[in-house]
């Protein structure tokens, strides 16, 4: 297995077992607001079953979240890969994406992660009155400068995905997409401004060929729970009645094959090609869990069903 999780980006994922398809998944959490020691105890479980990518982002944990998993870097060189994004301030809020600014955050990030190069960056929003051209040189701009490998964004508009997309093409780049993807489909207005992958974004993905990071892909535990929970207030995006009729399907036919609701829900996300699941396990054993969905395998039929109910 290759050990870069860039050279599988660059991979044909469709094509490659289920065990292989192992190494797509993307380790996130709450790095920076847990303890240090659970931080390291969850990124070393995750890279002795052999994941590759680690994600943060220069906002998450009030701006602590990207020195968390430098100190684990630091200490196990060369063990995993690391995503960051960029473009929030550590409140959350958006920044306007001016070159200096970008590139301030990437130096920055660096500095935290205690990385030579960002694996993979990500605008972790759009700056709709920059013109898309402005943004994706600013992107090949990092990655000339040789503080990036790979290049992203998160949560822009299909349209302006599609025009990101081809003009990093007309650079010799394929972006990473990143949008919440699961078998759960959350109600957009209670996402607090993220967006879902939905059937325009998918669109987009196949269109051009970008692999898709699916943050969220267990939907916050919806699968493994019976009841809703609110997230920073807002009721759960979840807990829909589209999404109430999946999770019992879930249900049944993990009873059929002997495993979890959330198990089968994570092999169905898994499963869809140049998809990489970015899970968020707060334990070891559930890092264990979410492993299991590698070796499950789902017919056509029963991932149409699934998602369907027919």
């Amino acid at each position: 297995m290759p050990r870069s999780p860039l050279r599988m980006l660059d991979g044909p994922l469709g094509q490659e077992g289920m065990e292989s398809a192992a190494h797509r998944f993307v380790l996130g959490g709450p790095f920076g607001a847990e303890p240090a020691e659970v931080s390291a105890a969850r990124l070393a479980r995750f890279a002795d079953a052999g994941g590759l990518l680690v994600e943060t982002s220069h906002s998450y944990a009030g701006g602590r979240a990207e020195e968390a998993v430098g100190s684990w870097l630091r200490a196990n060189p060369g063990t995993l890969g690391v995503a960051t994004k960029v473009g929030h301030d550590i409140t959350g809020a958006d920044l306007p994406l001016a070159r200096d600014t970008v590139h301030a955050h990437v130096r920055a990030a660096l500095r935290n992660l205690g990385v030579e190069t960002i694996d993979l960056l990500l605008y972790h929003c759009d700056d709709p009155d920059r013109p898309v051209a402005e943004l994706a040189d600013t992107l090949v701009s990092l990655v000339e400068a040789g503080h990036v490998r790979r290049i992203g964004a998160s949560n822009w508009r299909p349209d302006r995905l599609a025009e990101l997309a081809a003009e990093l093409a007309g650079r010799g780049h394929i972006p990473v997409a990143s949008y919440q993807f699961s078998l759960a489909e959350p109600d957009p207005a209670l996402l607090g401004g993220s967006l879902h992958a939905d059937p325009a974004v998918l669109d987009v993905v196949r269109a051009h060929r970008l692999p898709l990071l699916a943050w969220s892909a267990q939907a916050r535990g919806y699968f493994a729970r019976g009841e809703p929970r609110e997230a920073d207030g807002r009721p759960d995006p979840y807990d829909t009645e589209g999404n109430r009729a999946r999770r019992d399907r879930c249900r049944e036919l993990a009873g059929q094959l002997g495993t979890r609701p959330e198990t089968v829900a994570l092999a169905w996300t898994l499963g869809r090609t140049s998809v990489w699941p970015s899970i968020g396990p707060r334990t070891t054993d559930q890092i264990d869990r979410a492993l299991q969905a590698r070796r499950l395998r789902l017919t056509d039929a029963q991932v149409h069903w699934l998602r369907h109910g027919r």
